[in-house]
């Protein structure tokens, strides 16, 4: 019998895909067993430029240098430049979606170039790496030095439409179940009557406690926490910057130290664990254009990425990813100032102003008080930066903060670099760039890639499928159950609940919660139930619905 050739075309498409397959997943065999731990650390708001300088005041290779591999797209469904909610939501999700959103896929719009958004998924909830691990019996965690209702913690446990609905997103997170989560935002735990945020009233530090959770707000309790279930949060808002803990705020932890009793804490579960930690401020620095910030924060990060990698070397069985959701401030090694005398910049002189620099932006903002005056101005540099700066310069400061308001100490950095440091920035935003990707461990990906694609890698390197999972816990109401037997229930228009009459069953399902209440008992659920007031649909899990219609079918297998 005679076999025909392959068409050479058809040959050249097949090679090019295998040699894909073996680089995205270098030192992957084929068929591999899944990694039993998975941790993501983001380093928010940064790129090569940050780490360059980072190194140099260093003086010492990164404990990122050594786990290169590629480099990650960032552009949006809407723009191409990334906020963090989307950015956040890819890595989580493997989903692309726009500005503001948080686990949700995008609207119907999409920028040019991309194909349109299925107007079926519009703002439709979609399973985060997270979820799925929590769904293997692995532990899961979320370590961050903002506060954890903040734009990229969110996107691996919340389902929001924006970004703002902070009080939902913490809501979702305490129901979540997540087992360790440490960083700030307290206040949201909390309602307004008792100092906190929350206007419907709720106490979830109580539904924490009766979850059986350890609620520590110091660092020295840290070290007495046993496990498995805690909520450290060491602030009503964000962390302090690491310039300015020890002496602002030694009560709280160093992202190292919260990242190291996270993974201590999780790796007790024998079924592994996924741990997502953040270096939350590099953003916040690079936004100031803060040199000052920017170092002691990023190399706190690195020391985070150390204590990941110390711990996967030694186990064997851990994926480590590290990268950037996007860039901020267009930092440059270089300005206006060395246009003629580049080539004559020599590390001390690169250095020499950043190692006078005693304190973040912020905080140096802060300490002037309501006398913002040229004239305190520059004592405030001269005595936090050492810098010696003009009257004029002080001037142009003073009037720059007040077009800035709350971000007023965004003129420290702009006017200050510019003539006093060899750096440049380009903006107080974030820039569009494709990003710098770390990894190391089983299933480590190498090359160029989406943003989504760090989602679908993460899941797959576990060993579970996102889809399936989103099928599992998300399921329209409305087609669930005939449209006349759902009701939103606004009567507490802070809590509403999704009310299911069904064959003489009557279920209520509280907004952001894991609760089902069927025919007056209480059950808890495998996922949260999920409104969207943009689409005016309610998203509830597959586990309810087989519970309210009184149906034992199994539920899909999201391992593969």
């Amino acid at each position: 019998m005679r076999i025909g050739r392959v068409p050479r075309c058809k040959t050249v498409v097949l090679v090019i895909w295998l040699l894909w397959v073996a680089i995205f997943f270098v030192g992957t065999p084929a068929g591999a067993a899944p990694v039993k731990n998975l941790i993501v650390l983001i380093m928010d708001g940064c790129g090569d430029e940050q780490l360059t300088l980072a190194r140099w005041f260093k003086g010492a290779p990164l404990a990122l240098d050594d786990m290169r591999t590629g480099a990650v797209k960032t552009y949006i469904s809407d723009a191409v430049i990334a906020d963090s909610a989307p950015a956040a939501t890819a890595y989580a999700t493997g989903i692309r979606s726009g500005s503001g959103i948080i686990g949700l896929a995008p609207p119907v719009r999409n920028i040019a170039g991309l194909p349109p958004a299925a107007p079926a998924l519009a703002l439709k909830p979609q399973a985060s790496v997270l979820e799925g691990a929590r769904l293997l019996g692995k532990a899961t965690g979320i370590v961050v030095t903002c506060r954890i209702s903040h734009a990229t913690p969110a996107a691996y446990f919340a389902h929001v439409r924006s970004r703002n609905q902070e009080e939902d997103i913490t809501e979702q997170g305490v129901y979540q179940g997540i087992d360790v989560v440490l960083g700030g935002g307290r206040r949201y735990l909390l309602p307004t009557q008792l100092g906190g945020s929350r206007r419907d009233q709720e106490d979830l530090t109580a539904v924490l406690r009766s979850r059986n959770y350890q609620l520590i707000d110091k660092r020295l309790e840290m070290s007495g926490v046993t496990g498995p279930k805690v909520f450290g949060l060491f602030a009503m808002s964000h962390l302090a910057p690491e310039i300015d803990r020890p002496d602002l705020a030694p009560e709280q932890p160093s992202l190292a130290e919260m990242t190291q009793k996270a993974i201590s804490l999780l790796s007790a579960n024998k079924n592994g664990f996924f741990l997502m930690v953040e270096g939350s401020q590099i953003d916040w620095a690079c936004h100031a254009n803060d040199p000052a910030h920017l170092l002691s924060d990023l190399l706190m990060f690195d020391q985070a990425v150390q204590v990941a990698l110390d711990f996967a070397k030694k186990d064997g069985q851990t994926l480590v990813l590290a990268l950037p959701d996007h860039n901020t401030g267009g930092l440059s090694i270089g300005n206006r100032r060395t246009d003629e005398t580049y080539d004559q910049l020599t590390p001390e002189l690169l250095l020499a102003p950043l190692k006078k620099m005693r304190r973040s932006a912020a905080a140096l903002w802060q300490s002037l008080g309501e006398d913002k005056s040229p004239d305190n101005i520059q004592k405030a540099v001269h005595q936090d930066w050492g810098v010696e700066i003009t009257r004029e310069q002080a001037q142009q400061i003073a009037d720059l903060a007040k077009q800035y308001g709350k971000e007023g100490h965004y003129a420290l950095g702009e006017v200050i670099c510019a003539h006093y440091t060899h750096l440049g920035w380009t903006t107080h935003g974030h820039t569009g760039g494709d990003v710098p990707l770390f990894a190391y461990g089983p299933f480590r990906p190498v090359g160029l890639l989406d943003a989504q694609d760090i989602g679908r890698l993460s899941a797959r390197a576990l060993g579970f499928d996102l889809e399936t999972l989103t099928l599992r816990l998300f399921v329209d109401a409305t087609q669930a159950f005939p449209p006349e037997a759902v009701h939103l229930d606004h009567t507490d228009p802070h809590n509403p609940v999704l009310q299911v009459q069904h064959q003489g069953r009557q279920a209520a399902l509280p907004i952001n919660k894991n609760l089902l209440i069927l025919n007056k008992q209480e059950l808890p659920l495998e996922g949260l139930v999920i409104h969207v007031a943009e689409t005016g649909k309610t998203y509830l899990p597959l586990e309810a619905v087989h519970l309210i219609r009184g149906e034992s079918k199994p539920l899909p297998a999201i391992a593969k």
